[in-house]
């Protein structure tokens, strides 16, 4: 015996509007390249649903899918990297029944920084095309849509954002190394020229990209064996249903249908 269940494009959206909303905030952290340097990071994510556009015979687009994303990085740099050591000069004199005598001739090494910028937020606009996916998980059968493949992620003021940020903790960072005063503004030039925009974005992008790809959204789950009828005395015992096989697809007749059909025994 067959059961279909459909719904059309308009309460697949409120069903996904409620399903995406359920999903919890993901968090990851791990380290990556921040133009020449190598940055730790803590991110998470969150999703709000967008509009629900139905594909036959088995996509489920999403458009205006927002992902709300926040990464706090810190990485440690060598200042002599950056700003060139250098050694106060050497002075000689002539000193009766002394000699020649010179002063020292010190050089200052600049120590290496360990650079905390605090988490930085923005948000993404994508359209995602997600896959339908009926399977049999442990004892029961669920209906997963999953994102396919990688969006393309485009970032722009983010970038800049982030930027500004990390120049915001270089100066209290820096400040306290004596004699660093006067260099001060050209460390904060020197270290975000060498991250740049395309250092910012290469971080960013392995590090959101997961969070999305591969997101899966289950519509639909329910026991393999269930039951359906209650017992109603001694001699007429609950009935219990067990369901052989899920399918599901998008339908297109005079409108586009989420389609579920179950068999069961």
């Amino acid at each position: 015996m067959d059961i279909t269940a459909a719904i059309d494009e308009s309460a697949a959206d409120s069903l996904l509007d409620s399903l995406v909303s359920s999903i919890p905030v993901q968090t990851a952290s791990g380290s990556g390249s921040l133009g020449p340097f190598i940055a730790s990071y803590n991110a998470s994510a969150s999703f709000t649903n967008g509009d629900v556009d139905l594909i036959a015979p088995s996509t489920v687009r999403i458009q205006n899918f927002r992902v709300d994303w926040s990464v706090g990085l810190s990485f440690t740099l060598d200042l002599s990297s950056i700003i060139p050591d250098f050694c106060l000069p050497q002075v000689c004199v002539n000193i009766p029944c002394v000699g020649r005598v010179c002063t020292p001739a010190p050089c200052i090494n600049w120590p290496s920084v360990t650079i905390n910028v605090p988490p930085v937020g923005d948000f993404l606009n994508i359209t995602a095309d997600l896959g339908l996916s009926a399977t049999l998980v442990g004892s029961d059968w669920e209906v997963d849509a999953t994102i396919q493949g990688v969006p393309n992620l485009q970032f722009g003021a983010a970038s800049a954002v982030i930027l500004a940020a990390i120049g915001a903790a270089i100066v209290p960072a820096v400040i306290v190394i004596p004699f660093i005063g006067p260099f001060v503004a050209a460390a904060v030039a020197g270290i975000l020229a060498a991250i740049g925009i395309a250092g910012v974005t290469g971080l960013l992008g392995p590090i959101i990209t997961p969070f999305v790809a591969g997101l899966a959204v289950t519509i639909y789950k329910q026991p393999q064996t269930f039951q359906a009828i209650a017992a109603a005395g001694p001699n007429d015992p609950a009935v219990f249903v067990s369901i052989d096989d899920v399918q599901a697809e998008i339908q297109s007749t005079n409108e586009d249908e989420l389609v579920v059909t179950v068999d069961v025994s």
